[in-house]
Order: structure tokens, then sequence, then C-alpha cells
């Protein structure tokens, strides 16, 4: 049976990615596999929105469309916190913000700092992380792995089309089924959120039942390491 057929769907096919990079040989490139996160404008509000509730705010009504263009622009960039492409405190002020709206709906945030590259900008100056997706497998010198369970990353290269033979599959994973493949060097840094969702008792209760937790758990290995006297 063809592998093509061992995946489930995860979306609709990725558009607008460009071709993976084939030209040359890397010993040390890693090929994720998975489901690329949508990119969509955070604004809802419209430009034209905003133009009129700026027209409407100016004393001075004879303010022309050029200007009132830049000031569309201006106030967005101040809005998620970018001036010069510097990033101040806007709406993001890390990388990964864990938000939620409550009862009376304030924006509730838990700003994540994150050990990335220069904290923010790469080697050439623009944003380290590119693209999020939702990892299922992986491809490493000529041989593919699935992952136990899918992970979510945050990751230093924009997602690729997938392109495969004659079932259009690389490593079974099929753009039609919604996957596209990240080349990335193994020494990149990503980040990986573990995301599980169960009840407390499952996931607090039962995880630290003894049996149950990691015997390489740091506070297990600190309390089971010998004390050295010290002179």
């Amino acid at each position: 049976m063809s592998d093509c057929c061992s995946h489930p769907g995860v979306g609709k096919r990725p558009e607008e990615l460009s071709k993976p990079s084939y030209e040359t040989y890397n010993p040390s490139e890693v090929r994720l596999y998975g489901r690329p996160a949508s990119r969509e404008e955070i604004f809802k509000i419209t430009d034209e929105q905003i133009r009129e509730k700026i027209t409407l705010s100016l004393n001075n009504p004879a303010t022309n469309e050029d200007e009132i263009r830049g000031l569309v622009k201006v106030v967005k960039e101040v809005a998620i916190g970018i001036i010069d492409n510097d990033v101040l405190s806007g709406i993001f002020r890390q990388q990964i913000v864990l938000a939620i709206f409550d009862d009376e709906l304030k924006f509730r945030q838990l700003p994540v700092s994150v050990n990335i590259p220069s904290k923010t900008f790469d080697r050439d100056g623009g944003r380290y992380i590119k693209s999020i997706g939702v990892i299922y497998g992986y491809a490493y010198e000529g041989h593919c792995y699935k992952l136990p369970k899918p992970q979510i990353m945050y990751l230093p290269e924009e997602p690729r089309e997938i392109v495969g033979g004659d079932c259009g599959c690389d490593c079974g994973y099929v753009p039609e089924l919604g996957y596209a493949v990240w080349q990335i060097d193994k020494l990149e840094r990503v980040i990986a959120l573990d995301v599980r969702s169960d009840d407390v008792k499952t996931l607090v209760l039962d995880e630290n039942m003894p049996g149950s937790r990691s015997p390489m758990a740091y506070a297990q290995t600190m309390a089971l390491a010998p004390q050295r006297h010290r002179d």
C-alpha cells in the first residue's frame, strides 16, 4: 500500500508557497512536515473605517488623501508596536503572547520570553521566527519519521510547497491534505509548545503519581544526587 494513504487530512491545501530548495546538499538539513498557520491580517477593522475615524477626529478637514493614508499606516504601526522596524510595547511585546478574553471582555495576556538568537532579530536584521506550524513528522538523512504526537512549533523558516513524485507526496505527506514542508538546519533554534487539554486529575494528579513522572526530571535528579562535602 502506498505511504500516501497513511496520513490524515489536517486542513486546506496551502496556497502561495514557494518551491523547496534542492539545489545544494545540506547534510544537516531536517525537513519538517506539518500544517502551516494561516496568514491573516491582525486588523479586523478596515483601512476605510480607520480613515473615516481619523477624518472625523481631525480639526483640519482639508487634510489631503495622501496624508490620511499616511496617518492610517501610522495608527496600525503604533497599535502593533512597530516604529522604524523596531518592536515596542504594542500588542505584541514578545515573540509569544498567550491571551484570552475574560467575562468582562478584557484582554488578559501572558507574554512568554523565549531564548532565541538576539531575542527578536536574526543576523540579517529580520525577525528570526518567521512561521508557525503543527508538525506531524520529519525527514533526516534520507529517512522519514513520524512524531508520536504532533507538536506546535515556532520556526525560523517559511513553509514551502511539498513536491512529490507520481503520487505527489514527500514522505507520505501530500499538499492536498493540508501539509507543507520546512527546510531547517538541525542547529537552528526553534520553539516547541506542548499543548494538552484534559481535566486537572489527569494533567496534575495522575501525571505526578509515582511511576508516571519522568526519572530524568530535574528535581528528582537533584534529590538523588550525592552531596559533596566541602572543606
